[in-house]
């Protein structure tokens, strides 16, 4: 075999992966392929390229260096520089490897780079924190850019979605799988009503009020007591002194899941609103058709099926308060603020973003009197009985039952159901557990 052959069987053992996995085959006589040293490597802005095959990455630029990956045809790789003897340095999934030059082309878009986030982040459908969330990534992800940075925002791709992100909150990858720092907390809020300032002084302007309970996007510490935060795209100010970072808390990424475990550790996305929501056929203890009247339209023929039940077997019941939208239960919990002050109200009313009521999956039911409604003397009622003996068979749970206060976060509520479905609610009924420890979470 002459020298130029066998350098081309040497790169398309490179691309089939048989250098190392043909029975019996050794090594192929890989020995006899040397390099002397790895060669330079020329620096290079990123670039992206598609492979035009499936293909190994290399720890080194040669055949006879491990496999750190092998990569299917069309996988798109970013390009930190060139090697010698027709070889590219390419990152992938926070690795850093070496593939053959002959099983790649640039992209169409060579514009495209990587960057990985600093910290969990929302990727929106727009520019701006108004904007839905599309899904939010955990810090040290990797975030395909495809246009240049504009307004403190960058377009990304991720897993076949496209948004926008803040700059904040990414850096350019380097190629290293090294992750980034963790941040303090991953969800900050406002303790108070609270200014957002054009600059760290009472003497700004002020760009927005914010209820309290606000989840805030916190980007640094400013000077004398001030954070910096960005809000609809923009950089602000607010006072320190009503800002509480909530260590431990997550953004989930199943809203629409039937099963979807909210308290308070784990939130809805920002201004979250369920898709399919429809109005309940069951009586309330009011006439007015609000939202309050709402369930997602599973839930809601399954209680209207709940209420048929009950009502066969003498008990009438009545319901309080259904789903309740982001806007409600920021306005809500505000107003116990006001009264309360913070850290009482929120020992008995839910944060926005982390009140059941917000999913459309919750509901708080009463006597067919309206009497005891949301109130501990219903938990004494034949109502309140039927319903821990029955609502499992229905797809319902007692979402904070006696005793688990510890678990669920809030204090015994017999009155408030919770729909989950048949299979999970009776298993939860069965175990006499809650809907936490079912799925073995916080």
């Amino acid at each position: 075999m002459t020298e130029v052959n066998k350098q081309r069987f040497y790169k398309k053992l490179a691309v089939t992966g048989l250098a190392f996995t043909l029975v019996g085959a050794g090594t192929l006589g890989l020995h006899s392929l040397h390099f002397t040293g790895e060669p330079t490597v020329a620096s290079a802005a990123a670039e992206t390229y598609t492979t035009t095959a499936n293909l190994n990455i290399r720890s080194g630029p040669s055949t006879s260096n491990a496999i750190i990956a092998t990569v299917k045809q069309g996988t798109q790789l970013t390009v930190v520089g060139q090697a010698a003897s027709g070889w590219l340095k390419v990152s992938y999934q926070g690795k850093t490897g070496y593939v053959s030059s002959e099983y790649v082309k640039k992209s169409a878009s060579s514009t495209t780079k990587t960057y990985v986030t600093t910290a969990n982040l929302n990727i929106r459908s727009a520019p701006s924190t108004s904007s839905a969330i599309v899904v939010t990534v955990k810090q040290g992800t990797q975030l395909t850019a495809t246009e240049q940075p504009s307004n403190g925002w960058l377009k990304v791709s991720y897993q076949g979605k496209t948004g926008y992100v803040s700059t904040q909150y990414v850096k350019e990858s380097t190629g290293s799988s090294e992750p980034a720092p963790a941040p303090a907390a991953s969800v900050y809020v406002a303790t108070a009503n609270l200014n957002v300032r054009t600059t760290a002084s009472t003497s700004g302007a002020v760009m927005a009020t914010l209820k309290a309970g606000t989840q805030l996007d916190v980007t640094a510490k400013a000077a004398n007591g001030w954070v910096k935060i960005t809000y609809q795209g923009k950089v602000g100010y607010v006072s320190g002194q009503y800002v509480r970072a909530l260590a431990g808390m997550k953004v989930v990424s199943n809203p629409e899941s039937i099963q979807v475990v909210v308290n308070k550790q784990n939130k809805l996305p920002e201004n979250y609103v369920p898709k399919d929501l429809v109005y309940t056929t069951i009586p309330f203890t009011f006439k007015e058709q609000t939202e309050k009247k709402k369930m997602r339209s599973e839930a809601a023929a399954a209680i209207a099926q709940l209420f048929a039940g009950a009502k066969k077997q003498g008990v009438t019941l009545l319901g309080v308060s259904a789903y309740r939208s982001h806007a409600t239960q920021s306005a809500l919990f505000s107003s116990y603020v006001q009264r309360d002050g913070y850290d009482k109200a929120a020992t008995y009313s839910a944060l926005p973003g982390t009140s059941e009521h917000e999913t459309g999956l919750g509901i708080d039911v009463t006597k067919g009197d309206g009497t005891c409604a949301a109130q501990d003397c219903f938990g004494g009622t034949k109502e309140a009985a039927w319903l821990d003996a029955h609502a499992a068979e229905y797809g319902f749970i007692i979402r904070y039952p006696k005793g688990k206060d510890a678990v669920t976060g809030y204090k015994y509520e017999p009155w408030h159901l919770r729909y989950v479905g048949k299979p999970v609610a009776q298993a939860i009924k069965s175990k006499g557990i809650t809907l936490e420890e079912y799925y073995g979470i916080k």
